[in-house]
């Protein structure tokens, strides 16, 4: 098996999931033979095998995935290339979210509870113009995950899709949400009460167990 190659398929999948249609789910792209053609001709361009040759050669498949996702979901449009030392923290803050995600959440509840009671808003997901919540995480107030486990339940990113300043915004959080873990409804659950007072418009209709 050319692992390369492999790491290469990884890319070009992740990077047609974000960037590409209106799909929320992720498989690695089944166009095998496509991928195929393009690699072969990246083959000319020895510093690019060199690249994936390298990134095979420190970590797993399931690293290698991680690494391309994780510089995807910060805004990086090349998904990490060329795999250098800023993508490299990119992915250690990943890791680093990623293994304290009930405490984050909690915090990033916290926060979000703060500034609606300092701004005397009603619902932080609701605004005739931006909510406080994509406010806060475009000032990386609160992580990316905590808002996709709140839309994950709440269902309010699709409100504010087309605003031209909050679209890429809201289509990262919609095409993030496959890479974070299914089990998040727990941990929803178990802030619930918060959760009611800061999405108070919501909660009659989305926060019922």
């Amino acid at each position: 098996m050319d692992k390369a190659f492999e790491a290469y398929k990884i890319y070009i999948s992740i990077r047609a999931h974000f960037h590409g249609g209106t799909r929320k789910d992720y498989n690695i792209n089944t166009d095998v033979k496509t991928a195929k053609v393009n690699y072969d001709s990246y083959k000319s361009k020895s510093a690019t095998v060199a690249m994936f040759n390298q990134l095979t050669g420190k970590f797993n498949q399931d690293e290698i995935e991680d690494i391309i996702v994780s510089n995807f979901a910060a805004g990086d449009k090349w998904g990490g290339q060329p795999f250098d030392s800023n993508a490299m923290d990119v992915y250690k803050e990943w890791i680093s979210r990623k293994n304290k995600r009930s405490y984050q959440f909690k915090e990033d509840l916290e926060s979000l509870s703060l500034r609606q009671d300092k701004e005397n808003i009603e619902d932080v997901t609701v605004a005739s113009g931006h909510p406080l919540i994509i406010k806060m995480l475009l000032g990386k107030q609160i992580a990316l995950e905590t808002v996709v486990i709140l839309n994950r339940e709440l269902n309010f990113i699709n409100e504010y899709s087309e605003d031209l300043i909050l679209q890429d915004t809201c289509q990262t959080v919609l095409k993030y949400t496959a890479f974070v873990e299914e089990s998040t409804k727990t941990l929803y659950i178990k802030h619930l009460d918060l959760i009611n007072k800061i999405a108070s418009t919501r909660n009659s209709a989305n926060t019922k167990i």
